[in-house]
This record gives C-alpha cells, structure tokens and sequence, in this order.
C-alpha cells in the first residue's frame, strides 16, 4: 500500500513537471529585460522602486514612479550614465543534478553518479541588469548585462543503482531503483547559464531501502537550470 502511495506521488510530480514546462515556454526567458517593476539607480544615487517599459531593439528604456505621488522624488536619468536594474522575487523553476558526490558510507568508497533526475526548485532569486554604455568608433552603444543567485529547496524523483556493493551484499539483484530525492540549492546565473551547487538527500521506495547504504545518506551535487522561467 504504502508503496503504490509513492508511485503515486512520483507520477504526480512528472505530470506537474510537464504542465509547468507547458506553460513556461510562454513566458520569457528570467535573462531577458522586460517591462516590469524594479529596482532602480544611477550612481552616486540610491536605489529605488520604479516602472520599466523597455524596447531593447531600439535601444529604448522609459522610467517611470509606481506611483504619480513618488514623481519628484525620481532624480534626473543622467545620460551615457549606466544604469542598474535589480528584481526580486520567488522563483519556481525545474532543474536537473546531472553529477551526485556521495561520500564514503559502510566501507564504500565515495563515488561520483550521474543517473536520470528531475527536480522541482522553489527559491527567492535576485537578477541584476546592467545597461552599459560603450564607447565605440560608431558612437556610444548601449548593452544590457545580467547575473542572477537565487537559493531554495528542491524535490523530484530520480534512479540510482542498486547492487550487492550498494546494499552490503545484503542483495543478489542489479537494477536501478525509483528514488525520491530532497535537498538545497544555490544556482548562479549569467545571461543563458544556469549552474549551482546542491546538498541532498535520496529515499529509495522499494523493498530494498531498508539495506541501502545511501538510504537518506547526505550528496553532493551539481545543479542546471532549464531556463523555464
């Protein structure tokens, strides 16, 4: 029972992972400069809450107060003065650990896996854009640059291989058993590039979990992002 319950779960969350990829595709890349409310200065100025309406191709970026009442408290856009732009908020996104470092366990040495995962991460993330102005022999051309860090939980499913080695001899069989996988994150982002480090725990659902040497045994792995959001 209790094992029909998880494959339950794990089916559950491969259909939630579709439909949120679904539907990303239709929003814009987190890369991308879009109209939207931020935070905003010019240096020696301080940061503050404004509005965007941003038309990267013709090199054109309006601000505006997020409210008539806050007008005169906007200094002056100086201009060929770069401009930053930052945004915060909660981020849903769904990312994949290609590499896991499990460490030494039962007399195992520690070893490097690569087996299929796929997770759900739920974070607070903050990007950055800078608009830069170059000087070139053209003239002064404009730039937009980006980085992001946000930090959060994960959780998703994944295989992992169950041997003899894997189990302390406990077990004759080899296969790859359904693991349910939980943990923390940190994702660094430039531009396209999303890469981070994670700190998990894996759960194996079957009848040999109670063997398995890396039953709720701390990892350590990488993290990609797919750009979803």
């Amino acid at each position: 029972m209790i094992h029909y319950r998880i494959i339950k779960i794990s089916i559950s969350i491969l259909a939630l992972s579709s439909l949120m990829s679904c539907a990303a595709l239709k929003e814009t890349a987190r890369y991308e400069f879009i109209d939207d409310e931020y935070w905003y200065r010019q240096r020696p100025d301080k940061y503050q809450k404004v509005y965007v309406d941003a038309d990267i191709e013709n090199d054109r970026v309006d601000i505006y107060p997020v409210s008539p009442e806050l007008k005169e408290e906007l200094p002056e856009i100086a201009e060929h003065v770069d401009q930053y732009f930052i945004m915060k908020d909660l981020h849903l996104n769904i990312v994949t650990i290609p590499f896991k470092l499990r460490p030494s366990v039962a007399g195992f040495p520690s070893q490097l896996n690569s087996n299929f995962n796929g997770e759900i991460f739920l974070g607070y993330r903050v990007d950055k854009f800078r608009r830069h102005f170059k000087n070139t022999p053209a003239g002064i051309k404009d730039e937009f640059l980006h980085w992001g860090v946000s930090g959060g939980i994960f959780g998703g499913i994944g295989s992992s291989v169950i041997a003899p080695w894997t189990t302390s001899y406990q077990t004759m069989d080899e296969y790859n058993g359904l693991v349910l996988t939980r943990g923390v994150g940190v994702i660094g982002s430039i531009n396209r590039l999303n890469v981070g480090l994670a700190v998990g725990w894996d759960y194996l659902t079957d009848r040999d979990r109670s063997i398995w040497i890396h039953q709720n045994k701390i990892w350590y792995g990488l993290i990609l992002g797919l750009n979803l959001n």
